[in-house]
């Protein structure tokens, strides 16, 4: 009998080894992939989301625009199969697929597109002012059921852009006709929305958000069977919930945070290049720094900041270096844009040859019985305060001297960038979708509405974005901005400092993660069908016939 034990064990034990040894871990279907957001929705509604960054990440999820953006910025299909531009830059006309359909089962037609477009127009919703405008000058037109016509007041080669997610996720009529434009904002719908996305809605109270993909927007079944929100006060209390293993995700780790994510030991972080970027924005009107209209001083103090060390010692993790005003990797980008490397030794011989000199010995430059003294202002952001801080301190060695202020972001904002009440800024931008640096370049930009804070007025830069915008030849459109860097680079009215990086966290327990280019946030879910957390064991065997069965037609 013991003898026969014994045999069984051995049987049972090289069973084991065969087994273990000769099977593999594949990922198996279930879970919930759980995330920690900052902040609580209020509207999830693509006309009203873009003041809140929830929303945006939600809207992004459940609705569709008529194109989408690609890894590399370029128009691509969306709710739209395909799309024609007019000869002059001011037609375009949109064709919809014949498959799509709202969550519910309806299909979507072009009454849905011109329904949105309407309510984008109305005075009484609380749309972006910018976006409105833009809108209100479009005339929209239905053809058939699946074509839609737009005609613009004027030629607008990246018109498309305004009709991605970002800004025109397309709206159910047959939900949204029942309520007035004015009673909008206060439906419940902003919370129960019927979208058309790759995910939908199935359940949200104050503390969480559950999201299903809808598999057939996927090419292959993702292995997840939800994406939940997790809605946490701050970001520090969502590290501490990934500590503590609470959520899987943590949705962004700012600059001032990326320490103590990195020492929580079964959090993975992911880091990609986002659409922007930071610069030391110059006044032109300033008039008690008349010296910063001079360029030789402009590009001095380009020159004698060490932006390298600023990124690898005093911020590392929070940008790339900038050189130019259109992002690399884009078509528009051009390589061979002039740059500013780390150079006192010009810097000085620059402002000397200017009339920059220091005639009391005090370490600071004067001319003319003025000071080159000047104030830079930023967020009260740690980082921001950081790198004010290091450009007073690298400035003060060619002889400038500068004085960091920090106030609060909206104060930057309201107080002092559109009232034109700065010396230097730090301000930052986005950049997303078409490269177009008119609406914070062009001279008439300059206006108490506009985006070109600076004033920075330079006719042949100017005429090159004019152009730009009435033509819808790549070719042609490249050449021209390639132009407009070489100048943006030569006249100098911003420091670049640097394009933004985008941080974010997640368990070690969940697989086959991968965060690519993002034009926004909400693309960290794009490669969402590969993520697993449950695996399960095959033998060899049967990995062998799976690949063959996916290989065989």
């Amino acid at each position: 009998m013991l003898a026969f034990l014994g045999i069984l064990l051995v049987i049972a034990l090289l069973s084991y080894a065969t087994y273990t040894y000769t099977s593999q871990e594949v990922p198996a279907r279930g879970g919930v992939f759980i995330e920690g957001v900052a902040g609580n929705p209020q509207y999830i509604n693509p006309i009203l989301c873009q003041y809140n960054e929830v929303d945006r990440d939600l809207c992004a999820l459940i609705f569709n625009g008529l194109l989408k953006l690609d890894e590399k910025g370029d128009w691509q299909p969306d709710l739209a199969e395909s799309w024609e531009v007019g000869p002059d830059s001011d037609v375009f006309t949109f064709t919809l697929r014949s498959d799509i359909r709202w969550h519910d089962g309806l299909r979507i037609t072009a009454d849905d597109v011109l329904f949105t477009v309407q309510l984008m127009q109305d005075p009484d919703l609380p749309v972006l002012p910018d976006l409105a405008n833009l809108w209100r000058s479009v005339i929209a037109a239905k053809e058939d059921e699946r074509t839609v016509v737009f005609r613009l007041s004027q030629p607008y080669a990246p018109f498309p852009d305004y009709v991605t997610p970002r800004w025109f996720g397309v709206l159910p009529k047959h939900y949204w006709e029942r309520y007035a434009p004015e009673d909008i904002p206060h439906a419940q719908l902003n919370t129960q929305p019927i979208g058309s996305g790759p995910f939908k809605l199935v359940e949200i109270d104050s503390q969480h958000a559950r999201l299903e993909p809808v598999i057939s927007q996927f090419d292959q079944p993702p292995y997840l069977d939800a994406l939940e929100f997790r809605f946490f006060p701050d970001y520090p209390s969502i590290l501490t919930a990934a500590e503590a293993g609470e959520v899987h995700g943590v949705s962004r780790i700012l600059p001032e945070y990326q320490k103590q994510a990195e020492a929580i030991p079964d959090l993975q972080l992911f880091t990609s290049p986002m659409p922007g970027y930071t610069m030391a924005l110059f006044n032109f009107g300033a008039a008690n720094v008349p010296f910063l209209t001079e360029q030789a001083v402009r590009q001095a103090l380009a020159y004698g900041l060490d932006r390298d060390k600023l990124l690898t010692e005093v911020i590392p993790g929070v940008g790339l270096e900038a050189d130019s005003p259109i992002l690399p990797g884009t078509w528009a980008h051009n390589p061979e844009t002039p740059k500013y490397p780390y150079d006192p030794e010009r810097a000085m011989k620059l402002l000397d040859d200017a009339g920059w000199v220091d005639t009391n010995n005090d370490g600071v430059r004067e001319k003319d019985g003025q000071e080159l003294a000047i104030t830079i202002l930023s967020d009260d952001a740690p980082h921001s305060i950081a790198i004010s801080q290091t450009m007073a301190q690298d400035w003060a060695r060619i002889g400038v001297r500068a004085t960091p202020q920090p106030v609060s972001f909206t104060g930057l904002v309201t107080d002092f960038l559109v009232p034109r009440n700065f010396d230097v800024a730090l301000v930052s931008v986005e950049l997303i979708g078409d490269p177009d640096p008119y609406p914070l370049w062009h001279s008439s930009q300059t206006s108490p509405k506009g985006q070109n804070f600076g004033g920075w007025d330079n006719r042949e830069a100017d005429i090159l974005m004019e152009q730009a915008r009435l033509t819808s030849d790549r070719d042609e459109r490249r050449q021209l901005y390639f132009e407009f860097q070489r100048i943006f680079a030569d006249d100098l009215p911003a420091i670049l400092l640097y394009y933004p990086l985008y941080t974010y966290g997640a368990s070690t327990a969940v697989h086959d993660m991968e965060v690519g280019r993002l034009n926004e946030p909400a693309d960290r879910f794009k490669t969402f069908a590969r993520w697993y957390i449950n695996t399960r064991k095959i033998t060899r065997t049967e990995r062998r016939t799976r690949l063959y069965q996916k290989q065989t037609p």
